[in-house]
């Protein structure tokens, strides 16, 4: 197995995880934020897709994000402008999935995205340096940090929140 096919791998296997994550659930739980710091589900579904948007098109191929492209805040609701990192708590819990079936258009879009991105990759682009605000990466290292590891952090957020409302995980025999 090549690197980039782990890495391809790993996004399917959290792509199907994300896919599972409203199931069985009504508008309020998908919306609940338990007290503290938390987020609802919505909130890191919604976070997680844009993370993939921005990475794998502005930051990788400087291409325009979906998200905005496609016109989505307006389609599903969402926030027209951020994308979670930095958000209040307030603003956090204030997120809301108005049209779920537009929020899994955007989503198949990206995932479409990126896999298109990860058929054209080869290991030997993986040391290519990206830009990501004031510094570098090299592809393979963003790739890894800010959708492998930061996206199956999510997925277990998830699987927290489920759990707490009495559903079962997403795919919870792979990492946890």
């Amino acid at each position: 197995m090549t690197a980039v096919d782990y890495m391809k791998d790993s996004l399917d296997f959290l792509h199907r995880g994300f896919r599972q994550a409203a199931e069985g659930l009504s508008d309020e739980q998908l919306h609940f934020v338990p007290e503290g710091q938390s987020h609802s589900i919505a909130w890191v579904m919604w976070h997680a897709a844009r993370i993939e948007d921005l990475f794998i098109n502005q930051v990788f191929q400087r291409k325009p994000a979906e998200f905005d492209s496609g016109g989505w805040a307006e389609k599903t609701g969402l926030p027209e402008k951020g994308f979670g990192t930095g958000q209040s708590p307030e603003d956090a819990a204030a997120v809301r999935i108005k049209d779920l079936q537009a929020f899994d258009d955007y989503r198949e879009r990206v995932i479409a995205q990126s896999e298109e991105f990860f058929n054209n990759l080869n290991d030997g682009e993986l040391t290519r340096e990206v830009k990501l605000g004031e510094r570098t990466e090299q592809l393979g290292e963003s790739i890894n940090l800010h959708l492998v590891t930061h996206l199956n952090g999510h997925r277990g957020e998830i699987n927290l929140l489920r759990g707490m409302m009495g559903f079962d995980p997403v795919m919870p025999n792979r990492g946890g």
